[in-house]
């Protein structure tokens, strides 16, 4: 992984660029708060929390929405990635994802699960 490539991927990404779902705007709302150490966990790696590749969410029930899973891009090489449980959730390699349009060495990380109060 290159932190300081994934860094700038997620500075240079413009929020206006995001999905604009109830859903994804959902997500880009709540998440930094109530899952901040994971948030700090991803910044070590560049990630920017509040700006996911791509979400999985299910229907909002009773006030809460969880997203089954949550993908993010990082810039560089995954040999040295490891699978973990963090803060209450899975971070692995995703197995599939949408086309990432980005030419240099990157993967995609997936995130499960995420709960998250529904407020939109």
């Amino acid at each position: 992984m290159n932190k300081f490539k994934t860094e700038n991927y997620y500075r240079e990404l413009n929020k206006d660029s995001l999905c604009s779902c109830d859903y994804c705007r959902n997500y880009y709302k709540e998440v930094k708060a109530a899952y901040s150490e994971l948030s700090d966990h991803l910044a070590g790696m560049g990630v920017d929390i509040e700006k996911p590749f791509e979400t999985i969410p299910l229907e909002p029930y009773e006030g809460n929405i969880e997203y089954i899973a949550v993908q993010y891009i990082v810039i560089g090489n995954a040999a040295d990635f490891k699978s973990e449980d963090v803060y209450g959730v899975h971070i692995s390699i995703a197995d599939s994802h949408p086309m990432t349009d980005i030419d240099e060495e990157h993967y995609v990380i997936v995130i499960t699960p995420i709960r998250l109060k529904w407020a939109v």
